[in-house]
C-alpha cells in the first residue's frame, strides 16, 4: 500500500458558501471578482466556479467551489496580506468555509 501524501501536499476543492441578501447581488459579485481575480493568478489555483441557488429559500445565495493543487497553495494565497485586501469588500457577507480532500 502507497503512503498517504501529508496532508499539506493533497490537493483540495475549497467550498464556500455566502449569505447575500437578494437586492445586493451585484456589489456582491463585484466584491467577489475583486477577490477571485487575485486568487485565479496564484500558484496551485486549478479552476474556481461560482453557483447561484435556485430555490428562493436556499440557506446560501451562493457557493463557490475552487480546486488547488495543494492544501499549502490554497493557504498561501488566501492567509495573504494581498488577498485580505483584495477580498476586504467580501467581508460584508457572512461566509462559511472550507477545504475538503476527495473520498470517493
Amino acid at each position: 500500500m502507497a503512503a498517504a501524501k501529508p496532508v499539506a501536499k493533497q490537493q483540495c476543492t475549497a467550498i464556500v458558501s455566502y449569505k447575500v441578501h437578494y437586492d445586493d447581488v451585484e456589489n456582491f459579485m463585484n466584491a467577489y471578482d475583486r477577490a477571485n481575480d487575485y486568487l485565479k493568478a496564484q500558484p496551485g489555483h486549478v479552476s474556481t466556479t461560482l453557483h447561484r441557488a435556485m430555490s428562493a429559500n436556499a440557506p446560501f445565495r451562493f457557493v463557490n467551489v475552487a480546486k488547488w493543487k495543494t492544501v499549502d497553495d490554497f493557504r498561501k494565497a488566501t492567509q495573504s496580506n494581498e488577498y485580505q485586501e483584495a477580498s476586504g469588500w467580501l467581508g460584508a457577507y457572512p461566509v462559511y468555509a472550507a477545504a475538503y480532500d476527495t473520498v470517493r
